[in-house]
């Protein structure tokens, strides 16, 4: 039963703390030279990107990958004022002021 109770509360600890990385956690791995980090900087991107896609921001079809990496690197890059902020948080920003969704309508439009 103390094991049971155990299991339970180590698994509420590591839920509660969901944000892994901070802007500058990511700009480093962005701007680091060896190919693991910065393929752990786009593969974060993405996956927040993927997460957020038609929710948060509402990217055209076409986008790639390293259009997207670009666009975090320049935002982080330019405003380090803001990098103390959780990296999910500041790639859907990102990617929202660049690809907002369109408003929805509310009602019947009669």
């Amino acid at each position: 039963m103390k094991r049971l109770i155990g299991i339970a509360t180590l698994s509420l600890c590591l839920t509660a703390h969901a944000e892994f990385k901070d802007g500058n956690d990511l700009l480093s791995d962005i701007n680091a030279q060896d190919s693991f980090s910065r393929g752990v900087a786009l593969g974060y991107i993405t996956g927040v990107s993927d997460m957020g896609m038609g929710v948060v921001h509402c990217p055209p079809p076409n986008v790639r990958a390293g259009q997207l990496l670009d666009m975090v690197k320049n935002y982080l890059t330019n405003t380090p004022a803001e990098r103390h902020q959780t990296a999910d948080v500041l790639v859907n920003k990102v990617m929202k002021m660049v690809w907002p969704c369109a408003a929805k309508s509310r009602g019947n439009p009669t």
